[in-house]
């Protein structure tokens, strides 16, 4: 897993995230979305899981506990793109509309 931290003009946080995430990489995904959710000022953290090919259940929970996170800081944490096996996982878990829902 390959995971890159940028910042855009507005001040939103993008985590570009590829490879699979699982057991094995879920501690270093972790580590970027805290980082990320960390970050003073920034109104908003992207997720974007377009070159993610797979994400069991342990990234899912790392999600949620980034969201948390985000959350009580006052930053909006949003996914992006997810490939179709993980927007199903993302469905099937119930996290899928929270977490992709347009930005205001």
């Amino acid at each position: 897993m390959i995971v890159h931290i940028s910042a855009v003009a507005d001040g939103t946080v993008l985590l570009a995230v590829a490879g699979e995430i699982d057991l094995a990489t879920v501690d270093d995904f972790e580590a970027a979305l805290a980082r990320a959710t960390a970050i003073d000022g920034t109104p908003r953290v992207i997720v974007d899981l377009s070159e993610v090919s797979f994400c069991d259940s342990s990234g899912l929970a790392a999600l949620d506990r980034a969201w948390e996170r985000a959350d009580r800081r006052g930053i909006a944490l949003r996914v992006t793109k997810p490939q179709r096996g993980v927007r199903r996982l993302m469905e099937i878990a119930g996290m899928l509309e929270g977490l992709t829902r347009p930005l205001l």
